[in-house]
């Protein structure tokens, strides 16, 4: 909704407001309903306004009361509690800003005040006799927060350039966030820019007497809060978070949209927002990736489940997006620096559906992403947990039922499903494929075989979730719009970590959860298929059709000093020449090409804009 930025000079001299200035001036993209700096001794604050909710109309940002001053980008959803608390009235509480409120908790209970905020946020608050800044994230790490510290000031911002727009050291590429990249895995509070880091969720940050100290005070963890006996019981609370993280986002005066598929995930978010709209006579847009009509492939869209999910909701306002002549290197270097990090292979595609959005007036733009990783997760490991916790009978019932629902083999679904989890199987089939990075990354990886709600926890609370919500808010916000990913709602998440796994996959049915918490509210063709397409359609075709683009990259001299560093010169030449226009729906080759090739070009232009290579 905001963009927040700031700078505190350590050593007490005054700080120039042109260097304030200089920051909004980078961050003018996010001014869409005004923007104000405050320049006070050796403290500069800005802000940069979206209005969405109603309360933010009385936003005068940043805010001092006292010896405070605040500069927040927030939606907090316990209001009323605060309310309460601080004896507001209803009356006055709809004109008293989310701003407002932090500052009131911070007054009151100082740095423990997160822990009395509910809802998304990141914010800073300079006391000026203290001379102490403290900032936090929410918990799960929706909103972004970047920081550069050096002897002699920190810088704190919404977004990378906001920071690179002023600070006085070269830029250094950061190697680490290749292999964030590459692998999903790696130090989410590092950045490409080697001296710009994180603050990921769930974390707060103190600067005080020139020393930065920054704290973990919240984690994913079970907590015992749900009791059910019964499987039912379990799919009527998820379904009553799933409404309430949708709705507690929802501001029903805007014009709302949801980026389709016709996937389980997305389905979901539009069959309850066209729900929740529809009472209120209101539409919801959608957005959709599909194939020309008239294409000359044997490859499918998702065209036939949206007109499903269309009819079943009769207030969808439906806009398809074929995005004609657009390939994996069309306005990359803008989709770079917009989601200040390397973009997916199918950014192109990003770009066009919110173009899409902005044209309808649309400032709330929903996405099922992510569901997948959790929500809707099929449940491929329950099998190696169920056996890991000893509980054989169960995983042998198991395996009997998926050999039944998928028409497989014992060994095929042992395989699958247990086998394939374990460490052995994996050095194994490195070995066999004669793969040494891929060996070396796997004697080093972190334990991705974690029982479920461990890894959910890890996920979470080491910065990945963060890293993909931060990069995507960022990007629609530069466009003047808000984005809403209620599948990642931290209600949601404490729900899933105490869940018995195996309702995930009960009967032998994948995605069980999703599916049996849905039945009623999504078409009943949704929630049965199994053939999601893993990629956006026409994804390997356009990727044949920037082959000669790809090959010029893998040998030019201009890049030599990217196969010399960072890649692997052989590895791209074979996926390159292996891209396959056949199997044009699973073409792991034109995956691993584009990626590539999305990263060497991206490499060529930081070094274009002098950023240093170690």
């Amino acid at each position: 909704m905001s963009a927040i930025f700031g700078i505190i000079n350590k050593k007490q001299k005054c700080v120039d407001s042109h260097l304030v200035g200089s920051m909004l001036e980078a961050l003018k993209h996010r001014a869409t309903d005004g923007s104000q700096i405050v320049v006070d001794n050796n403290m500069g604050m800005g802000n940069c306004r979206l209005n969405i909710y109603p309360q933010q109309i009385y936003e005068k940002q940043p805010l001092k009361i006292g010896q405070f001053t605040i500069t927040s980008d927030a939606r907090i959803d316990n209001r009323q509690e605060l309310a309460r608390h601080f004896n507001i009235d209803n009356n006055l509480l709809n004109v008293t800003p989310d701003s407002t409120l932090i500052l009131m908790a911070y007054q009151e209970w100082e740095d423990m005040c997160i822990n009395h905020l509910e809802g998304e946020f990141a914010f800073a608050i300079w006391d000026e006799k203290a001379e102490k800044l403290f900032a936090a994230t929410d918990q799960i790490g929706f909103r972004p927060l970047y920081y550069y510290d050096t002897p002699d000031a920190f810088i704190f911002c919404s977004e990378i350039k906001g920071i690179t727009a002023i600070k006085t050291t070269p830029n250094f590429f950061n190697e680490e966030s290749l292999i964030e990249y590459f692998y999903r895995e790696g130090d989410w509070q590092q950045t490409f820019n080697k001296e710009i880091l994180s603050l990921c969720g769930g974390n707060s940050l103190i600067m005080k007497e020139g020393k930065l100290s920054i704290k973990k005070y919240w984690k994913l963890e079970p907590a015992n809060r749900y009791h059910f006996t019964k499987d039912e019981d379990w799919y009527e609370c998820f379904k009553d978070l799933i409404y309430k993280a949708i709705e507690k986002r929802l501001n029903y005066d805007l014009p709302v949209g949801l980026t389709l598929s016709g996937g389980l995930d997305s389905g979901c978010i539009a069959c309850v927002l066209s729900e929740l709209l529809m009472k209120k006579n209101k539409p919801l847009y959608t957005f959709s990736s599909v194939l020309p009509s008239n294409h000359d492939t044997k490859e499918k869209d998702e065209r036939k489940y949206i007109e499903l999910i269309d009819k079943h909701c009769p207030n969808i306002i439906q806009t398809y997006e074929c995005a004609p002549g657009i390939g994996i290197f069309s306005n990359l270097e803008k989709s770079f620096n917009l989601f200040e990090s390397f973009p997916s292979s199918s950014f192109y595609m990003d770009i066009k559906l919110l173009e899409a959005a902005k044209k309808k007036g649309v400032k709330m733009l929903y996405t099922g992403f992510g569901g997948d990783f959790f929500v809707s997760w099929k449940g491929d490991s329950v099998i190696y947990e169920l056996i890991k916790q000893g509980d054989y009978q169960s995983a042998f019932m198991l395996i009997r039922k998926f050999m039944k629902n998928d028409n497989k083999s014992f060994l095929e679904i042992f395989r699958e499903m247990y086998a394939s989890h374990t460490d052995v199987y994996q050095r194994l089939r490195s070995v066999i494929r004669n793969d040494l990075d891929e060996l070396k990354r796997n004697s080093m990886r972190r334990d991705t075989n974690l029982k479920y709600s461990g890894l959910i926890s890890n996920l979470v609370n080491e910065g990945f979730v963060a890293f993909y919500l931060n990069r995507i808010y960022n990007f629609n916000e530069s466009q003047g719009i808000e984005s809403e990913m209620p599948l990642f709602d931290k209600n949601i998440y404490e729900f899933l970590i105490e869940m018995p796994i195996q309702l995930f996959v009960k009967d032998g049915i994948k995605r069980n959860l999703i599916r049996r918490t849905m039945q009623g509210i999504l078409p009943e063709e949704i929630l049965l298929r199994k053939d999601k397409m893993p990629f956006l359609p026409g994804y390997v075709q356009r990727t044949y059709h920037d082959i000669d683009k790809l090959k010029v990259l893998c040998t030019s001299e201009k890049y030599q000093f990217v196969f010399e560093k960072y890649v692997n010169r052989d590895v791209f030449n074979f996926c390159i020449n292996n891209i396959s226009t056949t199997n044009i729906s699973h073409n792991n080759e034109a995956l691993k090409a584009a990626r590539i090739g999305v990263v060497t070009y991206l490499l060529g232009y930081m070094d274009a804009i002098k950023y240093i290579h170690n």
